[in-house]
């Protein structure tokens, strides 16, 4: 009973991933669109083909984030063809994300308990790559003896 109650719970819950897959491809595809809008309008604005710096943060910020989209839809797609959760993936988005926040935060503004957060999120987030990768490098050597 409980196994099917499970197996019912996860068809459920790769559904909705499914379902949230599409409405990040969605999503996606309006951000690429957006970010092409963007530059096209700077660029053909005077000065021509000339692009100033809070302009440049802004496409830098939409190419970020739509890279984490990416790679956040190449881990839900894992998660719903493979049984098991892929975690190395998701702290590797988690990276990536935090990485993509570091490098648009104006440090003018932010405070220092924000600095400090940023840094230690980063630093746990490196152990935890770190271990995970070893650890799974360390089950395939002892598998392959």
């Amino acid at each position: 009973m409980y196994k099917k109650f499970n197996t019912t719970i996860l068809g459920i819950n790769k559904w909705i991933i499914r379902l949230l897959m599409i409405i990040l491809t969605l999503c996606l595809i309006l951000a690429s669109i957006y970010l092409c809008y963007v530059i096209y309008n700077r660029i053909t604005q005077p000065p021509f083909l000339l692009i100033e710096l809070s302009t440049l943060f802004e496409i830098f910020n939409l190419l970020l984030v739509i890279a984490v989209g990416y790679e956040l839809m190449k881990s839900f797609y894992m998660i719903v063809t493979s049984e098991d959760i892929p975690v190395v993936p998701i702290i590797e988005i988690a990276i990536i994300a935090l990485a993509n926040k570091v490098i648009t935060l104006d440090f003018k503004v932010a405070s220092a308990n924000t600095l400090f957060g940023m840094a230690a999120l980063m630093i746990a987030l490196g152990a935890a790559h770190f271990l995970t990768r070893f650890k799974s490098e360390t089950n395939q050597s002892h598998s392959e003896k």
